[in-house]
């Protein structure tokens, strides 16, 4: 194997080696360079050398980042709620992979610039591969899934122009009331951290934990920076992107090269189904638009995430990294957050996409740690492994069965309404922060309704950033007169959250209750959450 550049064996062996778990990667031990196909090269220079498929896919979210390896370490044993297997015991170490980005801005883009941060985490745990793919916020800016590319596009270039487009940022905010909580983080200091290793990381979403006795808990998940937070003010994180663009990316990198460990406490917030009412909390414990309150939910520390080795190759491990909520260890669920259940499967199909449907060869995405790897999933571009192993190729047959269905989800029921759909949390969006970016709005329009949202939030803050616009060139009055339909601006009104009876019902109610006797005089509106 010494032709292929090292003496390993395959992924599940390189990875082991790459990630600290096992010994550690040998180097190049071949005695002469050679071409792909094993054809010895003369010359640095040879005109054969020529290699011009050297770059992948780009990522579309998450594209200018790095990450490190490590472990997660258990604190707490938590197999009273769940039967995962990295939380079984005190003491117990599962091997991960950490990656951090800035979320819409292009690979080469600086990471210090004002942004959302990417917080993902790889678990080689013995029943697979389990990836949490976070923030460094505990919520988003929209709970339709149909909304995501429309949020990254917001804070991407112009299409037809290629520049920072400010109108659009500030247009979706204005037109996307739920967004605003999102928005404010953004325009906090929350948006410009010192690095990666100076932020705590969120799950975001609602996740299930299911125990022994198939009972289950919704869950919501908080790594805290033992170091502590820090961050840049809008000034220094300009004047660092300037300075050194690779900043967080640096920073990283020399910490662990130094031999200092960046720690993060993972604690969860938890949640009996009896509790996940929303006529009772009076918001949806699902909308990732929300947080739950601290004092109703408090946080439960599990165990520590801990950052202590460099990626060898930047290529190999951190640019073919492939996350998706969808890769979730039996025990640990899905809730009914729309928008979970729908990045289950687009970040999947993206990286299949991106680096082809066999990237589970790639060392880094490999289950090395899993006690058994038997796909069902055949074929597909470069497919180098067993390849089903001699297994049919359909399911089900009358041959091989090795199913677990001990392994399957547990049922859940959901309301089936939600009474609110308002924010109950404020953050510390500054208002310069805001007026800088929003005087190069260009239209009015933009301006108002956006400073409409903030008034719905709160009064005082709409009018300070509005007292900060240079000649804005409408009136306050115009902000408060477009808050009134704030709440509901662009939204559909046949969409809105309610339990609505079948048309002939309401008929038979609203024309029989006079002759039947004994129905009560029939109402009903159309409201909003």
């Amino acid at each position: 194997m010494s032709t292929f550049m090292n003496a390993n064996e395959g992924p599940a062996e390189i990875i082991s080696k790459a990630s600290g778990f096992c010994g550690g990667n040998m180097p190049d031990n071949a005695p002469y360079f050679t071409s792909n196909e094993g054809i010895p090269w003369p010359d640095a220079a040879h005109s054969k050398t020529t290699f011009n498929r050297a770059k992948t896919l780009e990522r579309m979210v998450y594209p200018a980042g790095s990450g490190a390896f490590g472990y997660f370490e258990c604190t707490k044993d938590m197999s009273e709620i769940t039967k995962a297997s990295l939380f079984s015991h005190a003491g117990k170490r599962t091997p991960i992979f950490a990656r951090f980005s800035t979320v819409t801005f292009g690979k080469e883009f600086p990471d210090s610039r004002r942004n959302p941060r990417g917080f993902a985490i790889k678990h080689y745990t013995d029943k697979g591969n389990y990836d949490v793919v976070g923030l460094n916020w505990p919520i988003f800016f929209n709970r339709d899934p149909m909304q995501g590319p429309d949020v990254v596009r917001s804070q991407q270039r112009n299409p037809s122009n290629f520049l920072l487009d400010y109108n659009s940022l500030f247009d979706l905010l204005a037109n996307t009331p739920e967004a605003n909580h999102a928005g404010m983080m953004l325009f906090s200091d929350h948006g410009t951290p010192d690095g990666w290793i100076n932020m705590n990381g969120f799950g975001c979403h609602t996740f299930k934990w299911v125990n022994s006795s198939g009972n289950f808990v919704y869950v919501k998940y908080h790594y805290i920076a033992e170091h502590g937070q820090k961050q840049f003010s809008w000034d220094e994180a300009v004047k660092k992107c300037g300075e050194d663009p690779d900043h967080s990316k640096r920073q990283l990198w020399s910490a662990i090269e130094r031999g200092e460990r960046p720690t993060w406490t993972f604690k969860v917030q938890i949640m009996e189904p009896s509790q996940a009412d929303p006529n009772k909390l009076g918001f949806d414990p699902f909308d990732v638009t929300k947080v739950w309150p601290h004092h109703s939910f408090p946080l439960h520390e599990v165990g520590k995430l801990v950052l202590n080795k460099n990626p060898k190759n930047y290529h190999r491990d951190v640019e073919q990294a492939a996350f998706s909520p969808g890769a979730i260890v039996p025990s640990i669920e899905e809730s009914p957050d729309s928008l979970l259940q729908f990045r289950m499967f687009f970040y999947r199909d993206a990286q299949y996409h991106r680096l082809g449907v066999n990237l589970h060869q790639v060392p880094v995405n490999c289950p090395f740690m899993a006690k058994s790897y038997s796909s069902i999933n055949p074929d597909g571009a470069l497919r180098s492994d067993a390849n089903a192993g001699f297994n049919p190729h359909y399911y089900p047959n009358s041959f091989v069965n090795k199913f677990r269905p001990d392994a399957s989800e547990t049922p859940y029921q959901v309301a089936n309404n939600v009474v609110s759909r308002q924010s109950h949390f404020f953050h510390e969006g500054k208002m310069p922060d805001i007026a800088v970016v929003l005087k190069l709005v260009d239209h009015d329009i933009i301006k108002i309704s956006y400073l409409a949202q903030q008034y719905n939030i709160s009064n005082e803050y709409a009018q300070g950033v509005y007292a900060l616009l240079p000649d804005p060139g409408f009136s306050f009055s115009d902000v408060e007169k477009m808050a009134r339909g704030a709440k509901t601006m662009t939204k559909e009104e046949r969409f809105a959250p309610s339990v609505r009876l079948p048309v002939f019902l309401l008929f038979l109610l609203k024309t029989s209750h006079s002759s039947l006797g004994f129905l009560p005089e029939f109402k009903y509106s159309v409201r909003y959450g």
